[in-house]
């Protein structure tokens, strides 16, 4: 029950401090970019939302990693229902089959 706690607040972290992070670059590195000598706005503007949306794109994708891990970790630590120490090599399931 601990572990599962700390894994969520974890991640929780990692999600706000990576938003604020992400927010500092945006707002420090990407607005103020400026392409030189560029023939229109447009190219300076597409350039910017670029960056940022591939930004966005890792920070979610990262994400998904830590937390499809932390899902598959606490499906692969619980135990099989009634208390079975049985491993199933995926040949036989634990259920009777209805052989009617």
């Amino acid at each position: 029950m601990i572990r599962r706690v700390t894994d969520f607040v974890l991640v929780l972290l990692f999600v706000w401090a990576c938003m604020l992070l992400g927010l500092w670059v945006i707002g420090s590195v990407i607005v103020p970019f400026e392409l030189p000598e560029a023939a229109n706005g447009i190219v300076t503007g597409v350039s910017k939302v670029l960056f940022s949306a591939l930004l966005v794109l890792i920070w979610l994708w990262i994400w998904r990693e830590i937390v499809r891990r932390i899902f598959w970790h606490e499906i692969g630590a619980q135990r099989p229902l009634g208390g079975s120490t049985k491993s199933s090599g995926g040949d036989e399931p634990d259920f009777p089959r209805n052989t009617s």
